[in-house]
């Protein structure tokens, strides 16, 4: 799908300053995850063309006996587009992560975003972070560790009204 890139991008840039880091009574706006996801999909969805190709959230996948059989564990992709019903149509999958995010939290994306590309041959894997920088040397790091047989691109949309933008790739090694 090619449109995809620029769909992030621009689905990105309009996330609301609101959506990227929450106010909370009593002390500072923080980084959540699932707030920052429910606001991309809704700014994904309202971009995306008439396909065959859908944008999913949060696919549950521990009773797909495909998935379950490729990769033997339960995971839920935070986005995946392909053509449901169909193994054939894998195009990409999404994983989203605060520039907060813990190395156990990194390590788990990682392995899903490479055992879909490797066991269940999607065609692309996105690592999202938001917010102001991340610790690119760790996840290379910890990509290195596992090691990841697929390519994985790393994003980073660093604040509200920005573009999220591809900032490196991590290769099979």
């Amino acid at each position: 799908m090619e449109q995809l890139d620029e769909i992030i991008r621009s689905s990105a840039a309009a996330i609301g300053p609101e959506y990227f880091q929450l106010p909370v009574a009593g002390r500072e706006p923080a980084l959540y995850e699932r707030v920052y996801c429910y606001e991309l999909y809704h700014q994904m969805r309202a971009r995306w063309p008439e396909t065959n190709v859908f944008l999913t959230g949060e696919i549950p996948k521990r009773g797909h006996e495909i998935i379950m059989a490729n990769i033997g564990s339960a995971v839920v992709p935070d986005f995946l587009i392909h053509e449901p019903g169909n193994m054939d149509n894998n195009h990409a999958i999404i994983e989203v992560k605060s520039s907060l995010a813990s190395s156990s939290g990194i390590r788990k994306d990682l392995a899903t975003l490479d055992q879909f590309l490797i066991e269940v041959g999607y065609e692309r894997a996105i690592y999202l972070f938001y917010g102001e920088e991340i610790d690119l040397d760790l996840v290379q790091k910890l990509a290195a560790e596992r090691p990841v047989q697929g390519r994985i691109e790393i994003w980073l949309h660093s604040k509200p009204g920005l573009q999220a933008e591809q900032i490196a790739e991590i290769l099979p090694r």
